[in-house]
């Protein structure tokens, strides 16, 4: 994996964190539908057009960066209508901190390796 590849895959967990504490924030909201991101590949996207140029529009529900917000509420509402189920926004920020961790110690690595391959090969 390219380190920018990394890097987009840290940035949407760092991005997913926020909405997903949002949803915890706001367990005793009524009415509050829990929001959830998934990454986009943009050129897997039926109809893709190719984005050439920064102030180009995004298609609906999806973000520049390549991510699709969706409400997550699935079948789980409350009496005063609030969709956010706590134990299962605390497990999604439990994976989704763990895979943030696991991109981080792979852009680590990838960057010692390119350090170790631009030097002499030695360690220090």
């Amino acid at each position: 994996m390219s380190v920018d590849r990394l890097e987009r895959a840290m940035t949407f967990h760092r991005d997913r964190h926020s909405v997903l504490a949002g949803n915890v924030a706001n367990v005793d909201t009524p009415g509050y539908k829990p929001m959830d991101l998934a990454a986009v590949d943009p050129a897997d996207a039926p109809g893709h057009l190719a984005t050439t140029d920064a102030r180009h529009i995004s298609a609906p529900g999806q973000g520049a960066s390549g991510t699709s917000s969706f409400s997550d509420a699935g079948n789980f509402l409350s009496a005063d209508g609030n969709g956010v189920n706590l134990e299962r926004e605390l497990a999604k920020v439990d994976a989704n901190r763990v895979r943030y961790s696991t991109s981080g110690e792979l852009v680590s690595r990838r960057l010692a390796l390119l350090r170790y391959a631009a030097g002499d090969g030695s360690n220090g």
